[in-house]
């Protein structure tokens, strides 16, 4: 009896479908592992924001200058001058503290050092700096011949993001899921181009409204007259609701 079940057709076509959904859940468990495992399924990855995905950071650091002086200067360089300048008005735009300012003592060239303080000093007053946001501090120098005046101030930074991620294969995606690094190039360029970083932590405060011409207009509204502007040749007044052709007249250039 079995040796006849053997070589029957109907247990061979029933055996058949058993053995295919075996082959086929002997693949997808592998399959399905490596899938739950890729780093476009973890959750910082699936994130579509490159804001979210790659921030910027923020951070104060100091912003440095050293003015090398010599022992027979009798101040500050024309060199040394135009990097003054440029730092100080970096101080002014961008600047979180006060500015600090180091005098060596004891070295070889302490008197051409406090030459050039007071050329920083004279800087200052032109670039609009006052006396009261400056620290002056000494330090001890060991008698160095060449000392440095030295600036500092703290700024805000910005720092982007690293891109070393590039482990997916873009050409192949069938998840459909956005890459590792996507956006994160557009958020380096961002952090390095930034003119004041401050930018980042929240909006500037908005400066007054000038109410001179408002207050004009106003007034001629009140008034009953046109509050349209005057305009050449004839100086007569532009109306309120003007045409294409009443701003600019045919043939005019």
């Amino acid at each position: 009896m079995a040796s006849a079940l053997q070589g029957s057709p109907i247990l061979v076509r029933a055996a058949r479908p058993a053995i295919s959904l075996l082959a086929v859940l002997m693949i997808a468990v592998p399959a399905g592992g490596c899938w739950q495992s890729s780093p476009r399924m973890q959750a910082p990855f699936t994130l579509s924001n490159g804001y979210e995905r790659h921030p910027i950071a923020v951070k104060q650091g100091e912003a440095l200058l050293d003015l090398a002086v010599s022992s027979r200067s009798q101040g500050l360089s024309r060199e040394q001058w135009g990097q003054l300048y440029a730092y100080l008005t970096g101080y002014r735009e961008r600047a979180s503290a006060s500015l600090i300012i180091r005098v060596p003592t004891g070295s070889a060239n302490e008197k051409a050092a406090k030459r050039a303080y007071e050329d920083v000093r004279h800087a200052m007053r032109r670039v609009g700096i006052s006396p009261n946001e400056v620290l002056l501090e000494p330090y001890f120098a060991k008698w160095d011949p060449a000392a440095p005046l030295r600036l500092s101030y703290l700024e805000y930074v910005a720092e982007g993001p690293d891109c070393p991620d590039w482990s997916e294969n873009l050409a192949r995606d069938p998840q459909n899921l956005p890459w590792p690094n996507m956006g994160c190039a557009m958020q380096k360029n961002l952090a390095a181009m930034v003119a004041d970083p401050q930018d980042f932590l929240g909006p500037r405060g908005e400066s007054p409204r000038p109410s001179e011409r408002r207050d004009v207009v106003w007034k001629k509204y009140v008034a009953g007259e046109s509050t349209g502007s005057k305009w050449s040749p004839d100086d007569r007044p532009l109306p309120e609701r003007a045409t294409a052709s009443e701003i600019a007249p045919e043939g005019a250039n």
